[in-house]
């Protein structure tokens, strides 16, 4: 299970989906419907769009913490304050999460032969093949499978 982000299918109807992550601010929250940012206000736990997407649409909810920039900087002479440490803290690790999910979700090799494992997932939008050994896709195999003619000895 994700620890930065939750996905949803849309109902056309619900417009307030749980967050069941933690986050910084309210800023560091965004969401995306079939892939396209979507502005949503944030009310405690909750992600609240201002319409409800549209049935079977695909909604991601996501932690984006700044990486960018520290929440906290320490100035000399300041009061350390447990505030400032829990914040510190929590951007870091927020951000470790994030890396981990976003490591989760990419291709990688399978340790037991060291081939790429898609995790049993569609692989989309593959050029088509160049080379000999470059990968196929459906669209290529049966575009030049059915244009050529085939003989058996």
């Amino acid at each position: 299970m994700p620890n930065s982000y939750v996905e949803f299918t849309g109902n056309g109807s619900t417009t307030t989906y749980a967050i069941p992550f933690g986050f910084i601010s309210a800023s560091h929250v965004t969401a995306t419907v079939n892939g396209v940012a979507t502005a949503i206000t944030i009310s405690s736990s909750n992600a609240v769009f201002a319409s409800a997407p549209a049935s079977s649409s695909k909604i991601r909810i996501s932690r984006n913490s700044s990486q960018n920039t520290r929440l906290v900087d320490y100035t000399q002479p300041s009061t350390l304050t447990e505030e400032d440490l829990d914040t510190d803290s929590l951007q870091a690790f927020y951000i470790a999460q994030e890396a981990v999910d976003t490591e989760a979700d990419t291709i990688r090799k399978d340790l037991t032969d060291l081939q790429w494992d898609a995790d049993e997932k569609r692989i989309k939008d593959v050029a088509n093949p160049t080379a000999d050994q470059d990968a196929v896709t459906k669209h290529y195999l049966e575009n030049t499978w059915s244009s050529t003619s085939h003989q058996t000895n």
